[in-house]
């Protein structure tokens, strides 16, 4: 296994690097071989023979390491490697064989072969810069919408994609399914953290390359005033002057991360953000551990959003019955305009402070004390944790109480219902009503929308856990003034 060899071979100087070189040596090649191997599986899918037959017709086949000979076309171990596996978390067999007289496409002329290269490009940068094998082929009988590479290869090579976002959406769902029917911290579920982390970075760069950032502020700078046409204008020009410049390159990086993780959040798929969450948090220094809240969890989440359309803390009447400091009022978190996406979002957050936790096991401690707290709760399965208690101080009984964090994700669902509950009656129109009271946000009645819900709750800064909240109809649409 390469995975084996790398770390065998830790301590040689730039093993990893050369590696890689030579595996870009055989980008097209690799290509070229999954497409026939594609082909091959669909016509060995209809004939299957039985064993005794296959032997008596071996001699009209041969191997795909002896295919490859034979074209003098010379095989990367890694290649060799993708067929050998045999592991149950891996989907490829090597009963794939060619015929003798098989020719191999080499270009393709499919009318969307632009929309095809580039997606091959894609898979071709995962290959080589994450372990990619794993989610080849999925057997699981269980799974609701299963998705595998090699389903998504085969939609390439039998032109079924119209677009790279359905190309894209069928990449996440493999993500999404990863995480769903495997225990967080397993080595499938870290494999596809890994993976999808590879992925958002290897997109980003690639719609930047293939200009598809370029071809979006055209659109906005045709359908916009003058005066922004010409600010596009001068934005295109100096990405372009400044492509190649890495800090450029990375701003512009982490711009599109952002929009994707909006984008997929507005569409009901929270998990790119949540990756994004805590890819930001594993930025932060151990030393403030002790220090973080949720003013600090609020700060960072409001930042990884479009200003555009992300209203913090929104307002709300929640009992117009009710004075000022008696429940009168509310403050919905984060509550996210859907833009072009098909749901308004609203957001409840909640952080665990490792120091309350660890107060619960012993009165003294120091920062490394929570820095290992913080690594063993990354990995602790999900019954365990939620049933650990959190001491915290009470200003409503004047007394230090103690919770589950199982309680506190539960009260948390319960008080973003209420929010969205209010959130959906539109605007408070006089003293005594309930609904929305901001000024930063204009609300109109509309057609029936969907109104949706997470609670993200975050421990210390390795591990979150969320959960969705019922959706709500509203008959009002919601923007940002």
């Amino acid at each position: 296994m390469t995975i084996h060899f790398l770390r065998e071979g830790k301590d040689l100087p730039d093993l990893k690097d050369k590696i890689t070189i030579e595996r870009l040596r055989y980008a097209k090649t690799l290509k070229i071989f999954w497409q026939e191997i594609i082909k091959e599986y669909k016509k060995n899918k209809e004939n299957l023979v039985p064993a005794e037959e296959y032997h008596n017709e071996k001699k009209d086949l041969v191997s795909a390491e002896e295919y490859h000979n034979e074209k003098k076309v010379l095989m990367p171990a890694d290649l060799q490697e993708i067929i050998d596996i045999s592991d149950k978390d891996h989907f490829i067999s090597n009963s794939f064989h060619f015929k003798k007289n098989d020719e191999i496409p080499i270009k393709d002329h499919s009318k969307n072969s632009q929309l095809i290269n580039f997606c091959y490009d894609i898979l071709q940068e995962l290959d080589i810069k994450s372990n990619i094998h794993p989610f080849y082929k999925y057997d699981e009988k269980e799974i609701k919408n299963p998705m595998d590479l090699f389903t998504i290869i085969s939609k390439l090579e039998n032109d079924q994609y119209t677009s790279i976002e359905e190309f894209e959406k069928d990449i996440r769902l493999i993500f999404r399914n990863c995480y769903i029917y495997n225990d967080i911290g397993s080595e499938m579920h870290t494999l596809g953290e890994a993976l999808e982390s590879t992925f958002n970075k290897v997109w980003a760069e690639k719609l930047i390359f293939q200009g598809k950032q370029k071809e979006k502020l055209k659109r906005v700078r045709d359908s916009d005033t003058d005066s922004s046409s010409e600010l596009v204008t001068k934005q295109i020009q100096i990405l372009e002057q400044n492509k190649d410049k890495l800090v450029y390159k990375q701003v512009v990086n982490d711009a599109l991360l952002i929009a994707l993780a909006y984008e997929n959040l507005v569409a009901d798929n929270i998990v790119p953000f949540i990756e994004l969450i805590k890819t930001f948090l594993s930025t932060r220094s151990q030393i403030s551990l002790s220090s973080a809240g949720e003013p600090v969890l609020q700060a960072i989440v409001e930042n990884l959003l479009p200003l555009k359309y992300c209203i913090p803390e929104l307002s709300l009447v929640m009992d117009g019955t009710k004075l000022k400091g008696f429940g009168r009022f509310g403050y919905s978190d984060i509550f996210i305009l859907k833009g072009i996406g098909n749901n308004n979002i609203s957001l409840e957050l909640k952080y665990i402070s490792l120091v309350g936790l660890i107060k619960t096991q012993k009165k003294k401690f120091n920062t490394n004390d929570l820095e290992n707290l913080d690594k063993i709760i990354e990995k602790e399965d999900e019954k365990i944790l939620l049933k650990r208690l959190y001491e915290y101080w009470s200003k409503e009984h004047n007394e230090i109480k103690q919770i589950t964090i199982e309680e506190i994700l539960n009260n948390g669902v319960n008080q973003l219902k209420s929010y969205m509950n209010i959130i959906s009656k539109g605007k408070s129109i006089d003293y005594y009503s309930s609904g929305i009271f901001d000024k930063r946000i204009k609300i109109t009645k509309s057609n029936p929308n969907k109104l949706k819900g997470f609670v993200i709750l975050v421990i210390g800064f390795r591990r979150i856990l969320w959960k969705p909240v019922e959706e709500i109809t509203s008959n009002y649409s919601y923007e940002k003034i």
